[in-house]
């Protein structure tokens, strides 16, 4: 499904299929991507594009490992918007990123379920 927020299948794929370790990744996502959410915010707020980029640069590199392209193209976004210096559009993103993130955690937590 193209607008779910992740691929269940490849993600399984990618653990082989192990729960245990996909519960270990999912915690580990779930605690950077709250730092990394944070810090995004921070420098969209103090007009820091240096830090905007690796921020948004680290959390595109976790979702794309969780295949989550909906949260990956919103990071992706931001840190060419932090690598161009034009944070206009920044905080509109940014909240894209937040509501693509709320989508993911639960999605990511039903699958876990699931298995």
């Amino acid at each position: 499904m193209p607008d779910a927020p992740v691929d269940r299948e490849a993600l399984l794929d990618l653990v082989d299929r192990d729960t245990v370790f996909l519960k270990r990744l999912i915690e580990m996502f779930r605690e950077d991507c709250n730092a990394y959410l944070q810090d995004i915010r921070t420098a969209i707020e103090e007009d820091d594009p240096e830090t905007l980029t690796n921020e948004a640069h680290g959390l595109k590199g976790a979702a794309a490992h969780l295949q989550a392209e909906a949260v990956r193209a919103a990071a992706h976004r931001l840190e060419e918007l932090g690598r161009t210096g034009e944070l206009g559009p920044a905080l509109d993103t940014y909240h894209r990123l937040e509501a693509a993130v709320d989508r993911l955690l639960p999605a990511l937590e039903d699958m876990v379920d699931d298995e």
